[in-house]
């Protein structure tokens, strides 16, 4: 029963406390593609993410994919996972003349943790595809590990810890 009282009290601080120490970061995505990735906060626990990325190996392509995505913290500010989701566009560059294949488009779903130290933000996730028109399968997945520095810090906020005494007006 202790455990229970423990753990319920550990997520709703979770909860309803805020997730990130930044407003806007960019930098390299690296994994199954290559890519650039930058991060605007929006809400007090919600980002959206552009990810511009290039396959390293096979096909020639780009895709484009847009984010919204939840922050949950998980010990403090600093370190927290994220889920989400959002919609992607693909260009097959070198098509040769004899394939068929159509430029992807369709939902993208993500989940990771990332961890902000100071200017440094690093990131691991899994984002699965599920390419709704063109592309060469149905279902693809990513995942990468995400270096960004922080263009934008969080401000602060002062806490008034001598809640019992009156402010002056």
């Amino acid at each position: 029963m202790k455990n229970i009282l423990i753990i319920s009290t550990f997520l709703a601080i979770s909860i309803t406390s805020t997730a990130q120490k930044y407003i806007t970061t960019i930098g390299a995505r690296v994994g199954t593609r290559f890519g650039i990735s930058v991060q605007q906060k929006i809400f007090e626990k919600s980002t959206v993410e552009g990810i511009f990325q290039t396959n390293i190996g096979g096909k020639d392509d780009i895709l484009l994919t847009g984010l919204w995505e939840q922050h949950q913290k998980l010990i403090g500010k600093r370190l927290n996972f994220y889920y989400g989701g959002g919609l992607h566009k693909g260009w097959i560059v070198n098509n040769n003349l004899e394939s068929t294949l159509e430029n992807p488009s369709g939902i993208s779903l993500i989940a990771g943790v990332e961890l902000t130290l100071d200017r440094l933000n690093i990131s691991l996730d899994y984002k699965p595809l599920l390419n709704v028109f063109g592309g060469d399968r149905f279902f693809e997945s990513h995942s990468a590990l995400s270096l960004r520095y922080v263009l934008i810090k969080s401000k602060k906020k002062k806490k008034d810890w001598k809640f019992w005494k009156k402010k002056k007006k």
